[in-house]
């Protein structure tokens, strides 16, 4: 596409060195530009892209976007709002695909992976083949990539999109992240369905206090009924439930959806029933009940399998296609995900990285009423600090043993981190030790365990990686408590 055309309507501050280049490819990092790509320097958390023009333009780089006259050797347009402007940009170059998508988008701070996962699976039932993107990557059934953010920049995003609409796709389910919003990389994009799951405390070493957090989910549900959408508005599914999600709801203008435990909510779960060896319940709707035999564990699941079903009821999908995509979802990588071998006890791997995730998971680990129920966690370095403590009370008021470790710790000291959890555990009866490496901490929890105990492993679920100072190599709860179960087996046959 001609820059002319691609910038056409867009509020442009200044233009240097104007000429009418092709234009095929937007990217916000010098490193991937090469001949045909617009680089759109952009000023983020800790990086300026504005400092690494020159080096884009030196890869190949044919234009650029930046929020002030420069001069490059190449045209240089400048705009107030570098952000929006790769948004729009990057949404005209790769024809709109939004637009010919049943789009639907899933924020909230916990459940959204597994909520995504499960309305994916019920849309590509009732419609045929489904895009998705989030946390565990982005892709169609059986194909998926990985991705290292839960939402894409605007540029990766749409072309994302634009591939799943060249591939044949119906409809697509994303992850929203706050960060996402916050940052304009959903901006123009025209949502049939969003979901509200939930909101606790997360991410406020980015947006800092609950009220900033709670703004940038907002932006998602505002955008749900935006002036000039080509589309008609979308629909708002929230949980009744959480009360804050609630008035979210209730403020929305459009159509909406509640789905909750309780008797208020339009969608909701009676006769409930949650084991390791399944969840059902009766999923229940103003327009009819179905049982529902979920194959995911915990008694969240049910939460999620809510938001699914009312986002798909909000897409005009029946009761049964709803039913047949539920249970066919086999398992979300990392979330309760169950490791087991015969004698041994029962080892659960799962993201929970907030403390109410943390609660959630513990709390239904003691419903199976194990033997014991030993939990092994860490926090994340880099990140909301005022969780550590908080994350480390939850841990022991709902375990019977506690091993803290390490998880990503990336520029921090782990041990530092570690202490600040273990603030939260003061004065508490229950053992608790710390074990700086993680794989030695999985081992000690694995090998001190008995049949009929749980070992709950918490903070990095699906991941393959630890970080550490800036170097990543490869990690995985899954993995590591495979093998650990595996060298304590003659333990458990004696």
């Amino acid at each position: 596409m001609k820059l002319s055309k691609l910038i056409e309507g867009l509020a442009i501050k200044s233009a240097v060195g104007m000429r009418d280049v092709e234009i095929g490819h937007i990217t916000v990092d010098s490193r991937e530009a090469r001949v045909g790509s617009l680089f759109v320097a952009i000023a983020g958390h800790k990086l300026d892209g504005h400092d690494f023009i020159a080096q884009a333009v030196k890869n190949g780089a044919s234009a650029v976007i930046a929020d002030r006259e420069i001069g490059a050797g190449v045209p240089v347009i400048a705009v107030a709002d570098t952000s929006l402007a790769e948004a729009v940009l990057a949404r005209r170059l790769f024809g709109e695909p939004d637009l010919s998508l049943l789009l639907a988008g899933v924020t909230g701070t916990n459940g959204k992976t597994s909520t995504a996962f499960l309305l994916r699976s019920v849309l590509e039932r009732a419609a045929g083949p489904a895009g998705i993107i989030g946390t565990v990557g982005y892709g169609t059934a059986g194909r998926m990539r990985s991705s290292e953010r839960t939402t894409p920049g605007a540029s990766g995003l749409y072309s994302i999109l634009g591939g799943f609409v060249a591939g044949g796709c119906r409809s697509a389910v994303m992850e929203v992240s706050s960060h996402a919003a916050a940052q304009g990389r959903i901006e123009g994009l025209e949502f049939d369905v969003g979901v509200f799951t939930n909101i606790t405390r997360d991410h406020l070493d980015y947006h800092g206090t609950l009220e900033k957090y709670m703004e940038a989910k907002e932006i998602f549900v505002r955008s749900l009924d935006r002036r000039g959408r080509t589309k008609k508005n979308g629909t708002i599914v929230y949980n009744n439930d959480d009360l804050r999600v609630r008035s979210v709801g209730e403020r929305f203008g459009g159509d909406r959806v509640s789905f909750g435990m309780g008797d208020g909510a339009m969608v909701r779960a009676e006769d409930a029933r949650a084991t390791l060896e399944g969840t059902s319940f009766t999923l229940a709707t103003p327009v009819g009940r179905i049982g529902v035999d979920l194959k995911l564990l915990g008694r969240f699941s049910i939460f999620n399998a809510l938001a699914a079903a009312g986002a798909a009821l909000a897409a005009s999908i029946g009761l049964e296609e709803i039913k047949a995509g539920l249970e066919g979802v086999e398992g979300v990588p990392g979330r309760f995900q169950v490791i087991r071998r015969e004698g041994g006890p029962v080892v659960v791997v799962d993201y929970a990285h907030t403390p109410d995730a943390l609660e959630n998971l513990l709390r239904f680990c003691r419903e199976l009423e194990p033997g014991r129920l030993i939990t092994v966690f860490g926090c994340g370095g880099d990140r909301d600090r005022g969780k550590r403590p908080m994350m480390g009370k939850v841990s022991v008021e709902y375990s019977d043993r506690v091993i803290v470790t390490s998880d990503n710790p990336r520029s921090e000291d782990p041990r530092s981190i570690i202490n600040e959890v273990l603030v939260g555990t003061a004065g508490s009866k229950t053992p608790v030790d710390a074990i700086d490496d993680r794989a030695s901490a999985i081992r000690a929890a694995v090998g001190e365990a008995r049949e009929g105990d749980i070992v709950a492993i918490a903070g990095k679920g699906h991941e393959d990686y630890q970080e550490a100072g800036g170097v990543k190599i490869h990690f995985s709860d899954t993995e590591e408590a495979g093998k650990a179960l595996q060298d304590a087996e003659v333990g458990y046959q004696d």
